[in-house]
């Protein structure tokens, strides 16, 4: 991995979830709890996600209808049903979650704003849709950031390049000038260096002591604000 040139950084690509809010403990619980009576339907949504990872489909009806199709053999329900649930029940129930996140990381919308001024475009490319709704419920406003996107609405789920590089080309910027940040290095960060751009990883209480460009949120934070 080489080292982070924060010199040369004109656009930020945020990840959502576990970046822009810790991850609490009690989340994947919270969500198990809010898909009963079929709380197992959440682990096999997850599964056949899973299974998508890096595929790029080309656009969102794509994969949606690939992933109920596939979701739809192991629920034993038709892929229209199927459909119905996730946009019924596990979106609202995700949305809902985000009350329980603590909003959004300490100091972000301060940072976004400052970051803003010094003429950085500023995205959010999460795994997931309902990415504005998610984010006020989090109480983080939306218009601090350039652009909101999903990887499932672009059809090509992380470490897909695909999604990273239309932020570059909406931009009209160079790929190499664009810092992904996010939690996780085999899906964000994999995702970041096939598309050419920067990446740094968030970190909860984990050492960074052997890991090259991961960082805690404190530390990003005055990395971004004194560069």
């Amino acid at each position: 991995m080489r080292p982070l040139d924060t010199t040369a950084i004109r656009g930020i690509i945020f990840d959502l979830d576990g970046t822009l809010y810790r991850m609490e403990f009690f989340f994947q619980p919270l969500m198990f709890f809010s898909m009963l009576p079929r709380p197992l339907r959440l682990l096999r949504l997850l599964s056949e996600r899973s299974k998508l990872a890096g595929t790029d489909f080309g656009n969102g009806e794509k994969l949606m209808e690939t992933l109920c199709s596939n979701l739809s053999a192991t629920l034993h329900i038709s892929p229209e049903a199927t459909r119905s649930w996730i946009e019924s029940r596990f979106y609202p129930a995700f949305i809902a979650a985000m009350r329980f996140q603590r909003r959004g990381r300490p100091g972000l919308v301060p940072m976004l704003a400052r970051l803003r001024t010094q003429g950085i475009k500023l995205a959010v490319l999460s795994d997931y849709d309902t990415v504005e709704e998610r984010l006020r419920m989090l109480r983080i406003p939306p218009d601090c950031f350039d652009h909101l996107s999903s990887c499932e609405a672009a059809g090509a789920l992380k470490p897909a390049a695909r999604p990273f590089l239309e932020i570059a080309r909406k931009w009209d910027i160079p790929a190499e000038t664009i810092l992904v940040v996010g939690d996780r290095d085999d899906t964000d960060g994999q995702a970041a260096r096939s598309a050419g751009m920067q990446f740094l990883q968030i970190v909860d209480g984990r050492t960074t002591a052997t890991r090259q460009n991961a960082l805690t949120w404190q530390a990003l934070r005055t990395l971004l604000l004194t560069h």
